[in-house]
């Protein structure tokens, strides 16, 4: 691929997360590093949850554990929230050691709703902060709109826009009415 950029980043507070931005000229992909073995993690603190559950509520824990069903979901989930996202609608921070990315979720090709990609400290503060002027200098690439497009470019817009078109014509056709039943 030309015009490609990784960066990878280990949450300090627990090496064992880590997840990998690449960028693709105005894509940007995510990969979850090890995540099988960061769903058994968290499938093993489940049901180590569930012991202290059922201890608590004097029951035996079932005899089929939840990680059979729970880990091809679980893949699953992960491999579909790890679709490429496009670098216009990504805003990122990072600051000493903390990195934050977020993403738009689009919906008919319209932003619906913001998602948080990763807010957590890394161990690797300066190479976070290359990354993140990296994606804004491809962003600024990208957005050359006037900012009515940019506004344009959210669900909630057409909405409020639809509503409003909507209200002001039954406020017309209430006021025909009226001139029509004192005229």
């Amino acid at each position: 691929m030309q015009n490609t950029y990784t960066y990878t980043a280990r949450d300090i507070d627990n090496p064992e997360k880590v997840i990998t931005f690449t960028l693709h000229d105005q894509w940007l992909t995510v990969d979850v590093g090890a995540p099988v073995e960061q769903m058994e993690h968290v499938l093993s603190a489940l049901q180590s949850d569930e012991a202290e559950y059922a201890e608590e509520q004097e029951k035996e824990a079932p005899e089929t554990p939840s990680s059979l069903w729970l880990k091809p979901l679980a893949l699953s989930l992960i491999q579909r929230g790890s679709k490429p996202f496009r670098v216009v609608d990504l805003s990122a921070t990072a600051d000493e050691e903390r990195l934050s990315i977020r993403s738009w979720t689009r919906l008919g090709g319209l932003r619906i709703s913001p998602v948080t990609l990763m807010n957590s400290r890394v161990d690797n503060p300066d190479a976070a902060q290359a990354f993140v002027a990296e994606l804004n200098r491809r962003k600024e690439a990208l957005t050359n709109k006037p900012a009515l497009f940019n506004l344009l470019n959210y669900w909630a817009t057409w909405i409020v826009a639809g509503v409003a078109l909507v209200t002001s014509f039954f406020f017309w056709r209430r006021q025909a009415r009226m001139e029509n039943v004192t005229g």
